[in-house]
């Protein structure tokens, strides 16, 4: 698969590369998108992404996407996105993009801080789990991750968690890739329930610290609470394991 993806910036076709084995648009994808219109259309960097889905979107379907740009800044700028599958909605955000960061600058007490450094003391450290290719693949309700163009291991987990190792197998900008393998809170709710429900995405959130990008995101997953039909869950992306590169959220609803 080549990116982006053919014919005009605002017309994608829904192909099997980005679907789930369910036969509908792969979340991740959704949001991967959203972020990649975002970007072309302002020449900046993802920092904050937020998104509704609001309906599935069929394979071989065709989604019309549009970014508006609200403001402007000199550092940011906040846009709003619009995904339609013929004249129905199906996704809709909002985005804050920055501009080129210099290579460095200087933070409060005078540390140096470049791009896509966590400087805060409060930030946790990654998990210590085994390299990627020592890791087995994650399962699937139906197909297999490569036919989303994703390879995921897992790397561990505990009661409510689960560390993953995520790649995507094609090449899409940083920002794109971390908003690909973010969705993964489903995954974890299927793991984790015993009565294995249907899991649909209401909304999802992304913040990305920027800097560079390896191969492999470390993706620490969570759950964070459930009441009723609906979940939250909680992503923290580590970039080769090593670097914070960004913090997901998502709000699930839950069905028999």
């Amino acid at each position: 698969m080549t990116w982006p993806l053919g014919g005009p910036p605002s017309d994608v076709p829904v192909s099997r590369e980005i679907c789930s084995g369910t036969g509908a648009l792969f979340g991740g994808w959704g949001l991967g998108l959203l972020a990649d219109a975002a970007q072309r259309a302002t020449g900046r960097r993802l920092r904050d992404l937020s998104a509704a889905f609001l309906r599935p979107v069929a394979r071989g379907a065709r989604l019309s996407v549009r970014c508006d740009v609200l403001t402007e800044g000199r550092a940011l700028s906040h846009c709003r996105l619009d995904a339609t599958d013929g004249d129905r909605p199906a996704l809709t955000g909002t985005a804050v993009v920055e501009a080129a960061p210099a290579a460095e600058a200087v933070a409060p007490g005078g540390v140096v801080a470049r791009p896509g450094t966590v400087t805060s003391g409060g930030v946790a450290s990654p998990p210590r789990v085994p390299g990627p290719l020592e890791c087995p693949e994650r399962s699937y309700e139906s197909g297999s991750g490569g036919a989303m163009m994703l390879d995921v291991r897992v790397a561990g987990g505990s009661p409510g968690s689960v560390l993953l190792w995520a790649r995507v197998l094609c090449d899409v900008p940083d920002e794109v890739r971390l908003a690909v393998v973010s969705d993964h809170v489903p995954y974890l709710l299927r793991r984790t329930l015993p009565e294995r429900p249907r899991v649909t995405t209401v909304s999802a959130s992304l913040r990305l610290f920027g800097g560079p990008v390896a191969e492999w995101v470390l993706l620490d997953v969570s759950l964070v609470a459930r009441a009723g039909r609906t979940a939250a869950g909680r992503v923290a992306l580590w970039q080769d394991g090593a670097s914070l590169a960004g913090v997901a959220e998502q709000t699930m609803r839950l069905s028999a």
